[in-house]
């Protein structure tokens, strides 16, 4: 999914809870359909399935996973649409990437999804902070990304 979706799509900022309601009914079934799947975490437009090492699904092959999760997800995102959008016209259809990570231990695991948790956390405060100065503020959006960058680096640093 791009931004010129949400923006043609008239997302509200910094998040709307339309369309983040919309993903995790997508991501539930992903889920549904493959019962492998022991943990979903999802962020912005992007969504993390950890598959149980134990699976045998499409006999473990990256490329069937991907293609399958990322099918799943692309299409339930469209069925979906008016259960949260309503009315409103769902202008064309998104597309969604995917790719397979293996990760040799739990541990590294672990320590991936400490990290997108982290990097949420970072991204809706920058994003909140944004368009506050933007939509409340009155700054352009460039105006309200200059006033930023120096305190983003600084809070980045500060958790890592």
């Amino acid at each position: 999914m791009t931004s010129r979706f949400a923006e043609q799509h008239k997302f509200t900022k910094p998040n709307d809870n339309r369309a983040l309601g919309l993903m995790t009914r997508s991501a539930r079934s992903v889920m549904e359909e493959l019962e492998d799947i022991v943990i979903a975490y999802g962020q912005s437009d992007e969504f993390s399935f950890v598959f149980k090492r134990t699976s045998t699904w499409f006999k473990r092959r990256a490329s069937k996973l991907m293609t399958h999760v990322a099918s799943q997800f692309s299409s339930s995102y469209v069925f979906y649409w008016k259960e949260f959008f309503g009315e409103q016209p769902l202008l064309y259809p998104p597309g969604f990437d995917g790719r397979v990570v293996l990760y040799p231990s739990n541990r590294n695991l672990r320590d991936y999804l400490s990290w997108r948790q982290a990097d949420c956390h970072i991204n809706n405060l920058y994003n909140t902070v944004f368009w506050t100065l933007v939509l409340k503020g009155g700054l352009t959006t460039t105006q309200a990304e200059d006033r930023l960058k120096v305190r983003v680096k600084q809070i980045y640093w500060t958790l890592f």
